[in-house]
């Protein structure tokens, strides 16, 4: 299948062009004002010709090119690790849920057998009202030795009770 190409007319420095190319003609129109530009800023003070200007112009960006190439390929690398990172830790993840399965499995087990042995185990009663004042005690002790570093959470914590 052949792609469309455009006859674009397009003028950098005073001289007319007719360029053919699969872009559109806005496209390629705002590239060669931007390199007519380029070498009309070279030559405004007289000392530079057109062809050297067209020269420096080109020169000038490919060093922009090669620049741009080299950071796509500095951020497609850094892309990599970072998607080898999430791999790790989505397998980390998997495991760790792995893990878990098997864990609820065994204590699934242990349940039934506790159960087997005293039927009042399978009564999940609840907890009584006055047993969750201290549970809420043991809890922020707990965590205050765990955290020490958090004071203000923990004087949130004692406002509530």
């Amino acid at each position: 299948m052949m792609d469309k190409k455009n006859k674009v007319k397009i003028t950098v420095a005073g001289t007319e062009y007719i360029v053919l190319t699969h872009e559109s003609e806005a496209y390629t129109r705002k590239l060669a004002e931007e390199v007519d530009e380029s070498i009309q800023d070279m030559c405004i003070n007289g000392r530079i010709s057109i062809t050297a200007a067209a020269i420096l112009t080109a020169v000038n960006l490919c060093d922009k090119l090669k620049k741009y190439e080299s950071d796509a390929d500095a951020l497609g690398e850094q892309i990599e690790k970072y998607l080898e990172a999430a791999n790790e830790q989505m397998n980390k993840y998997n495991e760790v849920k792995r893990e878990n399965e098997r864990l609820k499995k065994n204590i699934s087990v242990y349940r039934k057998r506790l159960v087997e042995e005293d039927p009042s185990f399978n009564d999940p009663s609840p907890v009584s009202e006055s047993v969750k004042p201290v549970q809420k005690k043991v809890f922020i002790s707990d965590a205050e030795e765990i955290a020490d570093d958090e004071p203000d959470f923990f004087k949130n914590l004692r406002k509530e009770e």
